[in-house]
């Protein structure tokens, strides 16, 4: 692709032929588009995107620089600010297609407009949530500090007064196997919501961030932290009827939009803090159950809990076994690991 952008037309032309494609999913090939609007104006030429032989610096074939402002005086625009490397001076600092490689980029963007008042940014959510959960992308607003899921949400309001610098970053992600002992049979998993939190590793192991997945029958998920930053943490798991789990030791984890961890509580009991803080069913580690009201011992309370829900049907936390009725192999559960406490750092 030629890269002499003279004339507005050719560079409209550049545009359509960056525009997203339906098909682009894969973690290292995809691209869209941020529009910026204030009621009065609409920017559409901010596009961002991943390919595989890009680069961190200017791509001749990629990088696109902005046209110069409407000599009216009034204007909005959005871009991706440049400037030093190998970045041509003769272009300016102002890029309107940014692409980088795939190894776990950000994207500074900054936002400018010719009158104060509401400003809103949007992009297609559809289309970024169709990418590959490896990359995970938050619009991060320098000014307010507020963190955005650009998977989830489609738009950003802020209110404008001088240029609005944001980034747009990824989070820790941790791809998570781990099972529990009512709900695994030893083949599959019923499935159900857990959450995981990210651990400091020096006492006293402050809760740094939380991560809400919904495993699957093999009880595998992705947990994603994106207020974390990179470091070492303990990963913790918590489930609404089974004891909390801790990682044996910390692991160093790196924040990113397209890199990821993985942790398998299933492999062994030494993958778990403590001695015997998992219970070996045939070939496979799995959370302790019983643990009803989530005190960290499974014990009389617990019991009397289950005992007096016998019967009662739905999503509770005594249907220790995920069939969604409480009886009497829930209540099996609670007495056979009863004094069963969690273990922690």
């Amino acid at each position: 692709m030629n890269t002499r952008y003279i004339f507005p037309g050719l560079f409209c032309l550049v545009i359509g032929f960056l525009s997203p494609a339906v098909a682009q999913t894969s973690y290292d090939n995809w691209n869209f588009l941020i529009k910026a609007a204030n009621g009065t104006m609409t920017d559409s030429l901010a596009i961002l995107g991943i390919r595989s032989d890009a680069t961190s610096g200017y791509d001749n074939g990629y990088d696109v620089p902005r046209p110069p402002r409407s000599p009216s005086g009034n204007y909005l625009e959005a871009y991706f600010p440049h400037s030093g490397g190998n970045y041509p001076v003769v272009l300016g600092s102002k890029y309107a297609v940014d692409y980088q490689d795939p190894a776990d980029p950000a994207w500074n963007l900054s936002v400018e407009a010719s009158s104060s008042g509401s400003i809103t940014l949007s992009w297609d959510s559809s289309y970024v949530s169709s990418i590959e959960q490896r990359v995970q992308l938050f619009l991060f607003d320098n000014t307010s500090g507020s963190l955005t899921d650009m998977r989830l949400a489609g738009r950003y309001t802020f209110t404008y007064s001088a240029k609005r610098d944001f980034q747009i970053i990824g989070a820790v992600k941790i791809n998570l196997h781990y099972l529990m002992e009512g709900f695994w049979n030893g083949t599959a998993q019923i499935e159900d919501t857990v959450r995981g939190y990210l651990a400091s590793s020096t006492s006293p192991f402050a809760l740094i961030d939380s991560s809400a997945v919904f495993l699957s029958g093999t009880g595998t998920a992705m947990l994603s932290f994106p207020h974390a930053a990179s470091g070492s943490y303990y990963l913790m798991v918590r489930h609404r009827n089974h004891l909390e789990i801790w990682s044996a030791a910390p692991h160093s984890l790196v924040k990113g939009t397209t890199g990821i961890s993985s942790y398998d509580f299933t492999t062994g009991s030494g993958t778990a803090f403590g001695a015997n803080a998992l219970k070996q069913v045939g070939s496979s580690y799995v959370a302790w159950g019983g643990d009803v009201n989530q005190d960290g011992v499974v014990d009389f309370l617990d019991r009397n809990l289950t005992w007096n829900n016998r019967t009662l049907n739905g999503y509770l936390s005594t249907d220790c076994n995920g069939d969604v009725v409480t009886d009497s192999n829930d209540y099996t559960i609670v007495l056979g690991n009863r004094l069963k406490i969690r273990q922690h750092p």
